[in-house]
């Protein structure tokens, strides 16, 4: 015999060996004592090979019965533990595998594309006067060491089913329970063997994800499968040894997510995630997903929704004897009106997004959406996460339904939408907290916040907004409208710059409330008619503390802070305020033509530089001026041929100065000695300084 020869057959003892000690039975035994044979293709009774390999044999039989008389005596302490109805319900069970007394139900699996029957499970009832269920069979059998007989019994009554009702499975496919580590060998499976690769076409061997397989178990799994070409799945997933790593181990053709996932997902946003995770990697590797006992339409809607491939629980259709031709017309009906509410939200690229979801924008945009939408649950605190990439610019925009309540993570989310339609959209009654992470860009349009909505703005990330329209607005709402609430609590900075004809960069036309009580704000408007922060025609109330605001405006009639005709309240602590505003009628903070304006700052730093032919720094332009400084440092240039430091042109003016370092540079026609009378103007302590074209005025 060649060296080469002698090795290989060598090689092959060894793993006959390494075998053997796994044996559990005769029947085992004897299958793998012909198949090696075989293998071996051993000569005569001469071949030295012959003798090893008898001597092979005798050591597995003298293992076997080792292993025997060990079971014999774990046999005999777990039968003295059981108690007296165990004992008989042992006794019965043991009776059920010695006469196959055995007989199934098949549950349909149904599609989720049109509600039709796509397969069935055959599941396992034994025929006993007593209450055994599956598995308190599968429990004794296993006590006894009679699983091995289970499995060939279920594989060879199914499969004989199969065979002998052919034509009532309508070529549709036959799930059959297999129990992990079970070896398939001696003349029961070689029967098994042949009635699989029959059906090929129709079985599908369900092996449970709760038992974890070393890698030769798992390779004569595959292996052996995959050479009858037979079909597998993966039951229980989500449970025991579940995980990425184990399903790309296994490859199987099916993963049936268990019920513990499935029950009530419709409630439970961590659920929705997690199948939603498992839904998307199946699909990305060619695996069909099915939910396993969906009890509800709420559940069937979720799952469906979620893109679920297959469907089996007792909504759709229980287990029967009888083989079921078709599940419940109206059933049918009902995963068609989900499918199609599926497929429109697809069709029109709007992904429904539910509470607790981390969307990951690169992988949205490879499935063609545009159109986030988040919609109102019933979960006690709605969030929802979107996550893209400081390089991924998308054409993707986000809606808050009707009295949606809850948080949207922005992290690192480049949104974008046609001109005047916003990249977020709050809609009626809806209470948003948007949470900054990262660097967040909005391009071509902003928020927008319907007049009956709430915006709260939170988090430690940037917000660059970027408007190119004829009408805009960056956060608020359009030129015609109202907005509602906006309330800014962020630590990191909102960046808007505009360039258009009219609008704002924060607020609305008709105006509503706003309040900033921390962060940074950087504006940039180049236009005809807009403002920084406030509104355009209605009252604008402004509250603001703790912050900066640097805004550079270039318009022919504008506001930076305030309203431009309407009456403006705007209340200012602890703030730092640079403005420059540059124009034809313009105020830096108050309005231009509205009246019963009060400007009331404090403990603040503020730095203006306002230039046009008709401007103010403070209150009304066309009226009068309410404006109380308070501990402030102010330093202020206004050229104009009517520029005033304090509106308006007409109307009264009450300004009060208390402990303002003050230095005011004027450029203006406006009579200063008259304007600037101590009728008009109280100071109290701090420094003044008020010069007009280089001329100092004297306040005394």
């Amino acid at each position: 015999m060649g060296m080469t020869i002698m090795h290989d057959k060598l090689a092959i003892l060894h793993k006959f060996l390494n075998e053997i000690t796994h044996v559990e039975n005769e029947d085992e035994l004897t299958g793998l004592v012909e198949a090696y044979k075989d293998k071996l293709d051993i000569a005569s009774e001469e071949d030295v090979m012959y003798t090893l390999f008898q001597d092979a044999g005798m050591l597995g039989s003298e293992i076997l019965s080792l292993r025997l008389s060990r079971t014999d005596i774990l046999w005999n302490r777990k039968l003295s533990a059981l108690t007296a109805e165990e004992k008989n319900e042992l006794a019965e069970v043991e009776a059920i595998i010695d006469e196959n007394r055995f007989f199934y139900h098949f549950q349909p699996i149904v599609s989720t594309l049109d509600g039709e029957i796509y397969s069935y499970e055959a599941l396992m009832r034994p025929i006993s006067d007593m209450d055994l269920t599956p598995p308190i069979i599968l429990k004794y059998a296993e006590m006894l060491g009679r699983l091995y007989d289970i499995e060939q019994a279920t594989f060879l009554n199914v499969l004989e089913i199969v065979d002998s009702n052919k034509t009532k499975f309508r070529d549709r496919r036959v799930f059959i329970n297999s129990i992990p580590k079970i070896k398939h060998s001696g003349s029961g499976f070689r029967r098994v063997g042949e009635l699989l690769i029959k059906h090929s076409d129709t079985a599908v061997v369900e092996l449970t994800e709760q038992s974890e397989s070393d890698d030769d178990e798992l390779n004569t799994f595959k292996e052996r499968y995959r050479n009858m070409g037979i079909q597998t799945a993966i039951d229980d997933y989500g449970t025991g040894y579940s995980n990425v790593q184990n399903l790309l181990r296994y490859m199987p053709n099916y993963v049936k997510i268990d019920h513990s996932l499935i029950s009530d997902i419709n409630n439970n946003p961590k659920k929705q995630h997690f199948v939603r995770e498992i839904i998307e990697f199946c699909h990305s590797t060619g695996i069909m997903a099915l939910a396993e006992g969906v009890e509800n339409s709420e559940e069937l809607h979720t799952v469906i929704l979620l893109g679920i491939d297959l469907i089996q629980g007792f909504y759709t259709a229980r287990p029967d004897a009888e083989i079921l031709e078709s599940i419940p017309y109206e059933i049918k009906q009902e995963i068609k009106i989900y499918q199609q509410e599926r497929q429109d939200g697809r069709d029109q690229q709007i992904y429904a997004a539910k509470t607790g979801e981390r969307i990951l924008l690169d992988k949205l945009i490879k499935d063609d959406y545009k159109h986030i939408l988040v919609e109102k649950s019933d979960a006690e605190n709605d969030e929802i996460t979107i996550i893209g990439l400081p390089s991924l610019d998308t054409e993707v925009h986000i809606e808050a339904a009707k009295d949606f309540k809850g948080r949207i993570i922005l992290e690192n989310a480049h949104l974008s939408n046609i001109k005047n339609r916003p990249c977020i959209n709050l809609n009626e009654n809806s209470d948003v907290t948007l949470v900054l992470k990262g660097e967040n860009k909005l391009d071509k349009s902003g928020i927008r916040v319907s007049e009956s909505a709430k915006l709260t703005v939170e988090g430690d990330g940037v917000l660059h907004i970027r408007l190119d329209a004829a009408e805009y607005f960056g956060i608020g709402n359009d030129v015609s409208s109202g907005h509602g609430d906006l309330i800014f609590n962020q630590s990191g900075m909102v960046n808007i710059s505009v360039s258009g004809r009219t609008g704002t960069c924060i607020g609305s036309g008709l105006g509503g409330n706003i309040k900033i009580s921390q962060g940074k704000f950087i504006l940039n408007v180049r236009g005809n008619t807009g403002v920084g922060i406030g509104s355009l025609e209605g009252d604008s109330k402004f509250d603001a503390c703790n912050c900066s605001i640097d805004a550079d405006l270039s318009l022919m009639n504008g506001v930076a802070i305030g309203s431009m005709t309407g009456k403006a309240d705007v209340h200012m602590h602890k703030a730092s305020t640079n403005l420059n505003v540059s124009g034809k009628d313009l105020a830096a903070i108050g309005t231009i033509g509205g009246d019963n304006t009060e400007v009331l700052i404090n403990n603040a730093i503020m730095t203006l530089n306002v230039q046009g032919v008709r401007c103010t720094c403070f209150g009304s332009l066309d009226k009068g001026a309410d404006c109380k400084l308070e501990n402030v440092v102010l330093r202020a240039v206004v050229c104009g041929e009517q520029a005033l430091p304090f509106g308006g042109l007409s109307g009264d003016k009450k300004v009060s100065l208390n402990n303002v370092d003050t230095t005011v540079n004027m450029e203006t026609a406006v009579d200063m000695e008259k304007y600037m009378s101590a009728d008009n103007i109280e100071i109290i302590d701090g420094r003044t300084n008020f010069t007009n074209h280089g001329n100092e005025i004297d306040m005394r």
